[in-house]
């Protein structure tokens, strides 16, 4: 297994991203995923190559199938399954070309972790990110915060991630306040209308 303490190359202590669509939101079933989804089925039918990213701040497995790298911090693993029910899966089916999931038991941990994955992806690709901790260090082209319509989340992550999104997006019904459709993309830049 590759011990990445030996690889030599500094981080920087922010990346610019301008070909990520980084997702975030206030809690579970806010529709994050099914956003995720519908963006990288849109985005293919234009003929992009997307790769998935899914982030959580927590172990949910030990040794995952298709295990790329582990230490005591986070672990990287590739999603193979296509017809699975994890949100992972959920991105490949919608015709993602890679799918990693990281999970990490510490935010430190993460910049680490993220310029791993980063390295993989190959030249002019979009990147479709379902995670919150991930924008304290990467300005990704387009960060969308995602809520159910008419709440006001309370969490203290959200009070400190919305203020930055650059577009809150509802929830309500399957139904979202911004369509996949509506985001564009310029010289592999994501915008917004």
């Amino acid at each position: 297994m590759l011990d990445i303490k030996h690889i030599k190359s500094e981080l920087p202590n922010h990346f610019s991203v301008p070909n990520m669509v980084l997702l975030a939101g206030a809690g579970q079933n806010v529709g994050k995923t099914t956003f995720a989804a519908s963006l990288i089925w849109h985005l293919k039918s234009l003929g992009y190559t997307i790769y998935g990213l899914k982030i959580t701040p927590h172990f949910h497995e030990n040794n995952p199938e298709n295990l790329i790298i582990q230490n005591d911090d986070f672990q990287i693993s590739l999603e193979k399954k296509q017809n699975g029910n994890k949100d992972t899966s959920r991105m490949l089916n919608a015709g993602a070309e890679e799918v990693f999931f990281i999970q990490s038991n510490t935010d430190s941990a993460l910049p680490v972790a993220f310029d791993f994955v980063h390295r993989m992806g190959k030249e002019n690709i979009l990147w479709v990110c379902e995670s919150g901790g991930l924008r304290a260090f990467v300005d990704p082209g387009l960060f969308l915060y995602f809520k159910l319509k008419g709440t006001i989340p309370e969490k203290p992550s959200a009070k400190k991630w919305m203020p930055l999104a650059d577009r809150i997006v509802e929830f309500s019904d399957n139904t979202f306040s911004l369509l996949a459709e509506q985001i564009i993309v310029t010289d592999n830049t994501f915008v917004l209308p």
